[in-house]
């Protein structure tokens, strides 16, 4: 999808990684609203996410008729399964989605919890794979004795003219720009489908609220890089297989982020190159 060069080997001391999210969703199982039909998937969960919480979401429908709008209610229920090292499940009616935040540890950790959770989901009879989805969030605050300090973070091609100099330093707010791709796959495997990505980006004020699995609050002025990649078709649910497509979706969003770095960007956040 992105014609850049995969990184080498590197770590962040200073990352700026907010949260981390690996989701698929799957045909609609009713069992999985009830205690007794969620018993099964606690079962093959409990020994590493041995905490369970119930959560129940009112959803509204509006609609405008002849007659004058009418709304109705309807309540949703999902289960939150959580570690001691801040992994959170959330389990629904169709999806299972793995999220981590400030105690991201790598992919290698990430990634062998999302397995773990895929095959819990295969042994309780999950039986197709509607969507696979891999988002990295990130948030790069400002210094608080330099506004934008995060303009010399990033390249100007991703900082875009709103944080071009010609602009005063007190003026931006809030500029976030978002951009579709969908990459035609010459051969199917080992996608089902057309491999697609959201990537938004821009500065975002303190108390922006953005969406995620929990949602986050901003805390101060910051640049926001939020890379979500998926495919959406139908596939056999297959742990390896999904795997394997998650961690091409996480080299893809790697590689971008790596590319989006300016030299002093690198410097801030602590990148060095490891040993291959």
């Amino acid at each position: 999808m992105f014609d850049l060069p995969e990184p080498p080997p590197y770590s962040l001391a200073n990352a700026p990684l907010a949260q981390a999210l690996a989701q698929v969703r799957y045909p609609l199982i009713a069992d999985f609203e009830s205690m007794a039909g969620i018993a099964p998937l606690q079962r093959e969960l409990r020994s590493h996410f041995p905490y369970m919480q119930q959560e129940k979401v009112q959803e509204f429908n509006f609609v405008a008729g002849p007659a004058g709008p009418s709304a109705s209610a309807a309540e949703s229920v999902t289960w939150n399964l959580t570690d001691d090292s801040g992994h959170l499940v959330v389990i629904g009616a169709s999806s299972a989605t793995l999220s981590v935040g400030e105690t991201y540890s790598g992919f290698e950790d990430f990634v062998t919890v999302f397995a773990r959770l895929l095959r819990a989901l295969e042994k309780v009879g999950i039986p197709r794979c509607d969507r696979l989805g891999a988002r990295y969030l990130s948030l790069a605050p400002e210094i608080p004795t330099e506004t934008q300090s995060w303009r010399k973070w990033f390249k100007p091609e991703i900082i875009g003219w709103s944080g071009a100099g010609f602009i005063g330093d007190q003026t931006t707010l809030a500029s976030v720009s978002q951009t579709q791709l969908n990459h035609l796959m010459d051969e199917s495997p080992p996608f089902p489908g057309n491999l697609q990505a959201v990537v938004r980006h821009g500065a975002v004020p303190a108390g922006t609220s953005i969406p995620g699995i929990p949602p986050l609050n901003v805390s101060a002025p910051s640049y926001m890089l939020d890379i979500d990649v998926f495919v959406e078709s139908h596939q056999k649910f297959e742990p390896e297989q999904i795997v394997e497509q998650f961690t091409l979706f996480h080299s893809e969003i790697d590689r971008f982020f790596y590319w989006s770095l300016t030299v002093e960007g690198g410097e801030h956040f602590g990148l060095s190159i490891r040993d291959s």
